[in-house]
């Protein structure tokens, strides 16, 4: 075969094959060409993550899929629930002495975090008319063993792999909802944070006569 042709059927095959994998939605994957997740240890209950999607994969994908990621590394750390650190927490702004002490959380520790970005980063780039959607947050991993001194909110691990499984397992085919936040409040069992929004159904009190 000529040298020329056979060069020019490569660089067909290689363009065909390039387009093939850009056009599919970015799959639950760690980080690759196209996308996927990275994270990094900060210290034994900090952590950054990321999940970035093609031009192809929606937000709402690209969200599920992180918070899905960020449940595993909770329950592979050993802990049973994580939270997104404030940028108040993570040097984005400054910080008060009313935020979480104990083992389960040492603001000192959370204050090693440096970030100038939002919670949760949303948004990215790409060629003209597409839109790449990425998520990256630090997270803080507890258990119920730790002494709030002031209201966070936070996620069940076990919740989030429950319900977000089937859509992870299924490239998104499968819908699924991510589950409601708690609150952790001092001295008080953790609630839904639906429960406290001003809409949320009163509970009824019976006064006897």
């Amino acid at each position: 075969m000529n040298f020329n042709i056979k060069r020019t059927l490569l660089a067909c095959a290689a363009v065909v094959a390039t387009t093939m994998l850009v056009g599919c939605v970015t799959p639950y994957q760690s980080h690759g060409a196209t996308g996927g997740y990275k994270d990094r240890q900060i210290d034994d209950q900090t952590l950054h993550v990321e999940f970035s999607g093609n031009g192809y994969t929606s937000r709402d994908t690209v969200h599920k899929y992180f918070m899905y990621r960020c449940a595993e590394l909770t329950q592979q750390h050993g802990f049973k629930y994580f939270m997104v650190i404030p940028p108040a927490l993570s040097g984005s702004l400054p910080s008060t002495n009313n935020f979480v002490s104990s083992k389960g959380f040492d603001r000192k520790l959370m204050q090693k975090v440096h970030s100038t970005a939002p919670i949760i980063i949303y948004g990215g780039g790409g060629g003209a008319g597409v839109t790449k959607w990425q998520n990256a947050a630090d997270i803080r991993l507890f258990n119920d063993d730790a002494v709030m001194t002031t209201k966070v909110a936070g996620w069940d691990a076990a919740e989030v792999i429950e319900q977000l499984g089937p859509y992870v397992s299924s490239n998104g085919k499968t819908p699924a909802d991510l589950p409601k936040a708690w609150v952790f409040e001092p001295g008080h069992s953790k609630v839904r944070a639906e429960d406290l929004l001003p809409s949320a159904p009163k509970k009824s009190t019976v006064s006897g006569t």
